[in-house]
């Protein structure tokens, strides 16, 4: 079902397809928003399903350490394509939840949950991990096995091309808060969306 880069577990991600919700008061693109104001992405109904909904792997200062998840093979194939990319940086660690600095050597266990599977919102933990600012963790979203129809109205045309360049990596602290937008890029080529992770909290694809 996976595919993983050496000594490294399994990433899974807050990822989704199809426009569900309608705005509320705030544009897409605006660097806050309530969660009924975003349009999260649903799995396109031929999609691949996804593997375990929890997973875990120990990240190491001083190492540079990247993993990845694949949709499950369709059947009678070897292969599979990328659901999702995450990178710790060899100097990406600096502090551990309590404040206390991450020496050289010293590794942390990190834990990703998928807690919404209509809209794949996952959570990273342990929450308040704290990431370098010169040198953040980062994370790719791919949205090729989305649904196209982004905005839900029965086709697809090029209303849905113009929104996937809206595509962002939206970051949630807690449930219930608003939804802070992180910057990023969308690669409509290899059909992913990247963004810096500066620390661990509730992420997931929208636009």
């Amino acid at each position: 079902m996976s595919r993983l880069v050496p000594i490294l577990g399994l990433v899974l991600f807050g990822v989704a397809c199809s426009g569900d919700g309608s705005p509320a008061g705030s544009s897409p693109m605006d660097s806050t928003a309530v969660q009924d104001s975003l349009h999260f992405l649903h799995p396109a109904v031929w999609a691949p399903a996804l593997g375990e909904r929890q997973v875990s792997f120990w990240a190491v200062r001083g190492e540079t350490r990247e993993v990845r998840i694949m949709y499950r093979a369709p059947a009678g194939s070897g292969d599979s394509v990328e659901l999702a990319r995450f990178r710790v940086d060899s100097r990406s660690l600096v502090n551990y939840p309590d404040g206390t600095p991450i020496a050289q050597g010293d590794s942390v266990l990190i834990t990703l949950q998928v807690v919404d599977t209509l809209r794949f919102i996952t959570e990273f933990s342990p929450q308040g991990l704290e990431f370098s600012p010169s040198r953040p963790a980062r994370l790719w979203l791919k949205f090729g096995e989305c649904d196209p129809d982004l905005n839900g109205d029965g086709k697809v045309d090029s209303t849905d091309s113009a929104l996937l360049l809206d595509l962002r990596i939206w970051r949630q602290e807690h449930p219930g808060d608003p939804w802070s937008l992180l910057p990023g890029n969308v690669d409509t080529s290899s059909q992913e969306v990247d963004a810096d992770i500066p620390g661990f909290t509730r992420y997931a694809l929208s636009y």
